[in-house]
């Protein structure tokens, strides 16, 4: 099954009861098809679909079994937490939830070197102040790139994955 083009726009936080809100649309193969709301009190997303008065009702109604039928053929998520092997079968929150995580990563990368596990939540920052790397000079990410990755080991990486970008050699 091809993977639907999924982005989140008009993403909004706020600080909740459990943690950080979320407010956003949901495209889908070019077409807004939902809002997404968590209200940040635990529990499921909200979801309101597009269709009300819309000449598009169909497509987004389309789009959203799609994403629906793609997301039940992914395999279940895994990882570490303290020492435990966990994992969770996917749905469309874990789904747009990633999709919301990377779009925070990507944000922080412009301003910091990101190393850690791919496979954690959890990383450590290399920044200089507010300052993004595209002010910093070249040589000197090179040389923080090089110290990082000899001290990089049981799975631990540069996370980034815009320092080719900057001129910098992972």
């Amino acid at each position: 099954m091809k993977k639907p083009i999924v982005l989140l726009r008009n993403v909004r936080t706020f600080e909740g009861h459990d943690g950080l809100g979320l407010n956003a649309d949901v495209w889908i193969d070019g077409v807004k098809c939902m809002h997404l709301y968590d209200s940040a009190h635990g529990g499921e997303y909200e979801y309101t679909d597009f269709v009300y008065d819309n000449p598009k009702a169909e497509q987004v109604k389309a789009n959203i079994a799609k994403l629906e039928a793609y997301v039940k053929t992914l395999p279940a998520e895994e990882w570490d937490f303290h020492g435990k092997k966990m994992s969770i079968e996917p749905n469309m929150d874990t789904f747009l939830n990633n999709i919301f995580e990377a779009m925070q990563l990507e944000k922080k990368m412009k301003n910091a070197i990101l190393v850690g596990d791919p496979k954690s939540t959890s990383y450590s920052r290399i920044s200089w102040g507010s300052t993004p790397l595209s002010k910093i000079p070249t040589g000197t990410l090179q040389m923080t790139v090089n110290e990082l990755k000899k001290k990089c080991v049981n799975g631990v990486v540069i996370l980034n994955t815009n320092l080719e970008a900057l001129g910098v050699s992972i």
